[in-house]
C-alpha cells in the first residue's frame, strides 16, 4: 500500500474535520444552539474545500436517516440524551449525522485511491 502525498493530505483533512466535530460535541453538547452553529460552520468549511457533486446527498441522507433511527431507539428506551430539544434528540444531531455520513464516504473514497 502506497499513500501518495495527495492521499495523505486528504486523509489528514478528513481526520481533522472528524476530530473537530468530536471536540465540539464533547465540549458544547449542553449548548444546543452554539453546537448547531459550530457543526454548520464545520460542514460549510468542508463543503467549500472538498465539494463533490454527491456530497450534499450523502450529508442529507445521514442527516435524515440517522436521527430517525435515534428517535425510534430513544422512544423504546435504548438511550437518552442529556439535553434533548425535539423528540428526544438535540437539535444539532442531524448535522452530526450528516457530517459523519459524509466523512465516512470521503474516507472510503480516499482509501480507494491508495495503490
Amino acid at each position: 500500500m502506497r499513500f501518495t502525498k495527495r492521499v495523505r493530505r486528504e486523509l489528514l483533512l478528513e481526520v481533522l474535520l472528524f476530530c473537530f466535530g468530536m471536540l465540539f460535541i464533547s465540549l458544547f453538547y449542553l449548548d444546543n444552539i452554539l453546537l448547531t452553529l459550530l457543526l454548520i460552520m464545520g460542514w460549510s468549511v468542508g463543503i467549500k474545500f472538498w465539494h463533490r457533486k454527491d456530497d450534499f446527498y450523502f450529508f442529507l441522507s445521514g442527516a435524515v436517516v440517522g436521527p430517525i433511527g435515534e428517535i425510534v431507539c430513544i422512544h423504546f428506551g435504548a438511550w437518552k440524551y442529556t439535553n434533548p430539544s425535539f423528540l428526544g434528540i438535540p437539535i444539532w444531531l442531524p448535522f452530526a449525522w450528516g457530517l459523519a455520513t459524509m466523512l465516512i464516504k470521503r474516507v472510503a473514497e480516499t482509501f480507494l485511491k491508495v495503490k
